[in-house]
Parts: structure tokens; sequence; C-alpha cells
């Protein structure tokens, strides 16, 4: 399934993933202080930090449906990052968050159809009258 976004919208998205991709693997990377923790649940970030990243990414290449070339390197990046929290002192390597990750991936495909509904809705809308 296709998005349909303007130039200038898949320009936005992209740049908004580049950035989201910076600041979640410095969050995922930056040893744990242990002070604070996090307001939500670990697994519930992982969810919907892989959810985000799957809308972002396809965002950025909306002609191209959302198949194992968008799942295959997000999971990449998911294992990837554990692989190096494992060397990471207040960090450790976990499959319940590599299963989150895929999680987050998942509940975007299946969001997807409501996520083209909406997007087709506003990209055949037209200008604003006034």
């Amino acid at each position: 399934m296709k998005l349909s976004l303007s130039r200038c919208n898949q320009a936005g998205a992209r740049l908004a993933f580049a950035l989201v991709l910076m600041v979640v693997t410095w969050l995922m990377l930056t040893p744990a202080t242990g002070e604070g923790g996090m307001p939500i649940n670990d697994k519930v970030a992982h969810l919907l930090t892989f959810g985000l990243l799957s809308l972002l990414a396809h965002a950025s290449w909306p002609d191209r449906s959302f198949d194992w070339r968008f799942w295959l390197p997000l999971m990449t990046y998911g294992i990837a990052i554990e692989c190096i929290q494992y060397f990471i002192p207040s960090r450790s390597f976990s499959l319940g968050d590599m299963l989150a990750d895929a999680a987050g991936i998942m509940l975007y495909t299946a969001l997807l159809p409501l996520v083209i509904s909406h997007s087709k809705r506003h990209s055949s809308a037209g200008p604003p009258i006034g």
C-alpha cells in the first residue's frame, strides 16, 4: 500500500525521520543514569518508537509499498541497538525490546489502511478556499 503525499510533505517526513532516528539512537545508547526513569513502560516505548519510525520511513518514501524493504532495515536498526547496548554500562541486550520493536512495526502495518485513507483524503482536498 502506498501513501499519497506531496513532495513538500515527503521532504518534511525525511527530515523528521532523520531527526527522530538521531534522538532515538542517542537515547538508546546513552548510559542510563537511574534517575527519574521513563514515564512509560520500556516495552511500550519501544513499540511506539518503532511505530513512529515506520510511519516516518513510509512517509519519506510514499511511492513504495510498506513491505520487507522497510521492515528489514527497521528491524536491523533495532537489533543493532540492542547489540550495542550489551556493551554499555547500565544497559543490556533484550529480546523483549526487539519483540516490542517488531510489534511497533506490525502495529503500523495494521493501521496502514487508516493512514492511507487519511493521506488520500487530505491530498485530494485541494487548496483551501478563501
